[in-house]
């Protein structure tokens, strides 16, 4: 049996769990709808930094963060539209909103959690856009499944390019074995790819993957006998790679677009007016042993 109830740390915090708690997830709306924490078998999937989720000044350092409208960075951080300038940080604004629970689930085979997060004074400014974006996240025994539905609630034809930043716990990169459907990659750090293998070793690699020939993308973390499988669909053209030396995770992240995206014109969607966006990843845990 599967249940959702509600816990109060820093911020009131949803909790979806199996009957005996080896399988759960937490929500924090307040803080972009963030899946803060994903448990599998009693195994960590996901790295959280708890301070930078209890500092709204920061931005969270763990768990899967919603990159909407622009999953990637922006040279200059800016793009134009209707040749007007604007200005939108890397990985957009998602992150940061508050989300409004609309819905929770729960029955013997799964729960589920429905947010909704919508534009305001502040996003306009940034995207002139009128938007409504509702998160889904479902959770069964054999994995986590994440919805995103995108509605145009404006009267003009809406770009975006969603992603996300799952942060997955590690606790000995040497013993991991990442297998990306791809040989067409390019490095945004240099170095970051060293004979064949990504690269651990430096302060920071960064590596960006297109042409996937399937998707399924896999990190094999031998020390912990585990599996993590990252299905997504095929609007998902993209899969970075992202490691910072010293830190116990290495971020596997599906986007829809390459970096400054907006402004080179790949992997844009366009809604039109009144229309809506939906696109699923889903994340699966298996033990080896």
């Amino acid at each position: 049996m599967f249940t959702c109830y509600t816990k109060q740390d820093r911020f009131e915090t949803y909790v979806l769990t199996n009957e005996d708690h080896k399988i759960n997830i937490e929500v924090v709306p307040e803080r972009g709808g963030i899946i803060s924490k994903y448990i599998h078998n009693n195994e960590p999937i996901f790295y959280l930094e708890q301070e930078t989720l209890e500092d709204t000044s920061k931005n969270i350092r763990g768990g899967n963060p919603i990159l909407f409208p622009i999953s990637s960075y922006l040279v200059n951080e800016t793009y134009y539209y209707n040749d007007i300038a604007y200005q939108l940080k890397q990985h957009g604004f998602a992150r940061n909103l508050e989300a409004k629970v609309i819905h929770t689930f729960a029955d013997e085979h799964c729960a589920s959690i429905t947010l909704e997060m919508v534009d305001n004074e502040e996003t306009y400014e940034r995207y002139p856009f009128h938007f409504k974006l509702i998160m889904k996240y479902s959770l069964t025994k054999s994995g986590l499944s994440i919805q995103a539905t995108i509605n145009n609630n404006d009267n003009k034809v809406m770009p975006f390019y969603l992603g996300y930043h799952p942060y997955f716990y590690v606790e000995d990169k040497e013993s991991i074995e990442i297998n990306i459907p791809s040989s067409n990659y390019k490095e945004m750090v240099p170095n970051s790819v060293v004979q064949d293998k990504f690269n651990f070793n430096q302060p920071e690699s960064t590596v960006i993957y297109e042409q996937l020939q399937s998707n399924h993308c896999e990190m094999i973390d031998h020390a912990r006998q585990l599996k993590v499988t990252i299905t997504s669909e095929d609007v998902y053209q993209y899969m970075v790679l992202w490691a910072l030396q010293g830190k116990s995770f290495v971020c596997i992240e599906p986007w829809m677009a390459p970096e400054n995206g907006m402004n080179v014109g790949q992997g844009i969607q366009y809604l039109e007016a009144s229309q809506t966006h939906t696109s699923t990843i889903q994340i699966t845990a298996e033990s080896l042993i």
